[in-house]
């Protein structure tokens, strides 16, 4: 069974080591622009404000201050359904297409550092390990 030491010392680890602190520096609008257009972009069909709200598992509120700042930079525009008005659909435009492609380039050539630097076997190791963890720990519920 683990000591009281064994668990302080693996939490104060993966605390240091915790792989959310790569994106910190983005900002959670950065991240939020980011996963919408990556939505966007590899979506087959129309999207529509509502989808980008169940696909993020987002709120419509959280959505429409996104698309809102996202208009602004002219990543994208919005459109109102023409078969039901109260439908917005939302569309890349080419500098939102730019944009995101040159991210997804960001982060492949970031990912070719770590697989240089870590090696793939390794990285495939931790990803599994880290999936196993999450299996074994359940969250905790609090009746507060």
């Amino acid at each position: 069974m683990a000591t009281d030491q064994q668990i302080s010392n693996l939490l104060q680890q993966m605390a240091a080591a915790h792989p959310g602190e790569f994106y910190k520096h983005m900002g959670d609008t950065r991240a939020g622009i980011g996963a919408v257009l990556k939505l966007l972009y590899t979506a087959d069909t129309s999207i529509t404000a509502g989808m980008i709200s169940d696909r993020l598992d987002i709120s419509t509120a959280r959505v429409a201050v996104l698309l809102k700042k996202m208009v602004a930079k002219g990543l994208i525009t919005k459109e109102k359904d023409p078969i039901d008005a109260r439908v917005t659909i939302v569309k890349l435009t080419e500098y939102g297409r730019e944009t995101i492609e040159h991210m997804w380039a960001d982060v492949k050539a970031q990912m070719g550092k770590v697989i240089d630097e870590i090696g793939e076997d390794r990285l495939l190791e931790y990803i599994e390990i880290n999936k196993e963890i999450r299996r074994i720990v359940t969250p905790p519920v609090y009746h507060l």
